[in-house]
């Protein structure tokens, strides 16, 4: 009896780790495609931060090794003997230093002199020769009425676009690889494989515009910008000449006035106060006289008439 209860007991045992078994063996065979969004999210994950990783060493050996990026600009202003000539003279300055004239808006002024053309140009030349072609332009002036230059450094922006250009080529290369692995897959699912390239296709437009923001900034720091205002010397005439200046005159009209109606005050102040007695007091001796005088002669003519 107690042989049976053992044998029972074994028999048991032995039927349990068996459905242990078969229970366990499908889960440990499950293929990895049961879980399409999960395997490709994760890896597509680990891709992207070892690429940040290294587009942050990247970035620290563009910010120890890149020369400066620097962005020239400049203006002039100029008067000329003639326009014509001298945007001739410019176009061959400006091509003879390798740039080229980007704009250029010219116009002619009004009867009164003579039709002068006037106007302006929008050049391009290479920075490394823009203080030398400005000393040209002025060379041909009759004189400078402005002169602007500026120069902006760029290099953080140009670093930043630098580094994050690296960035994201180097998740594109690590999406292609993931994309690859994943077409080769036994039973990969459009869904695994359009999730990595919807992700590529994001990527391709982050590298497309940071690297037009570059190609942008690389233009503007190899090639300078020069605003030339051209006036020709008829329009730049004053219509009065600097010699006459009308308030000039005006004010000393008024002086002159004021200082005559002075000496008008001052002379009937004088004959008033001085003049006037000085002529009563002289007066008074010739009034007595004229007065005696008569006198004498009225009575001399009495005496003969009575005779």
């Amino acid at each position: 009896m107690g042989r049976i209860i053992v044998r029972f007991g074994v028999l048991v045992a032995l039927v349990a780790l068996l459905l242990t078994g078969c229970a366990s063996a499908p889960m440990s065979q499950s293929s990895p495609m049961d879980y399409p969004s999960a395997a490709p999210a994760a890896e597509m994950s680990r891709t992207e931060s070892g690429s940040a990783a290294l587009a942050y060493d990247g970035n620290a050996a563009l910010n120890n090794d890149m020369e400066r990026k620097v962005i020239g600009r400049a203006s002039l202003a100029l008067v000329v003997a003639d326009t014509d000539a001298a945007v001739s003279a410019i176009e061959a300055a400006v091509a003879e230093a390798g740039g080229f004239v980007a704009n250029a808006n010219f116009y002619k002024s009004g009867p009164s002199t003579g039709r002068a053309l006037a106007g302006s140009m929008t050049l391009r030349v290479p920075a490394t020769g823009l203080d030398a072609l400005l000393a040209e332009l002025e060379a041909l002036a009759l004189s400078v009425e402005s002169r602007a230059v500026s120069r902006e450094d760029v290099t953080d922006q140009y670093t930043d676009l630098t580094a994050q250009l690296t960035n994201l080529q180097a998740t594109e290369r690590e999406l292609l690889a993931l994309l690859t692995e994943v077409r080769a897959r036994p039973g990969a699912t459009a869904e695994e494989i359009l999730q990595v390239h919807a992700r590529m296709s994001e990527i391709r437009g982050q590298i497309e515009s940071a690297q037009g923001r570059r190609n942008l900034l690389d233009n503007l720091i190899g090639l300078a910008t020069v605003e030339v205002n051209l006036t020709p010397d008829a329009l730049n005439r004053p219509i009065v000449e600097a010699g006459w200046q009308p308030t000039g005159v005006a004010r000393s009209a008024l002086r002159g006035l004021v200082s005559a109606l002075q000496w008008l005050g001052s002379a009937a102040i004088w004959l008033l106060i001085f003049f006037l007695p000085l002529l009563l007091i002289a007066a008074i001796p010739v009034v007595v006289l004229v007065w005696v005088l008569r006198w004498l002669i009225r009575r001399t003519r009495k005496g003969s008439a009575a005779k």
